[in-house]
């Protein structure tokens, strides 16, 4: 399983500094849901370049803590800006893709293009 990862995402999840992806396709869409928790959608940014999925942004720093009257004692999810480059597998029409933010996960869903026969004429010279 981890050599198909390997084929798909740039940085094994297990090691990865960016959000964590889940990606999965159903009949009709390829489906990208990403882990943001506690991050504007604002601060995100979703690119696609050729056939990759690019996917920035930052987590604010919380104002009590940038104020002082807060010491953390554990900071796992810590202010700092991510970046996610993830290999788009399978034809999809990327411009017609769209995001949509709930309870701290990002869906990206992009519609499959679906194969078509492309007949050629064939002139007589």
């Amino acid at each position: 399983m981890k050599s198909v990862l390997k084929g798909l995402f740039f940085y094994e999840a297990e090691t990865c500094g960016g959000p964590l992806i889940d990606l999965y396709e159903t009949d009709d869409a390829l489906v990208f849901e990403v882990d943001l928790p506690g991050i504007e959608p604002a601060n995100v940014s979703i690119k696609v370049y050729e056939d990759l999925l690019i996917i920035e942004g930052a987590r604010d720093i919380d104002e009590k803590s940038a104020s002082g009257d807060t010491r953390y004692l554990c900071m796992e999810r810590g202010a700092k800006d991510f970046r996610r480059v993830v290999k788009i597998p399978i034809n999809v029409n990327t411009v017609a893709g769209d995001a949509i933010y709930e309870n701290g996960v990002m869906t990206i869903k992009f519609p499959k293009l679906k194969g078509k026969l492309i007949k050629i004429k064939i002139d007589r010279k």
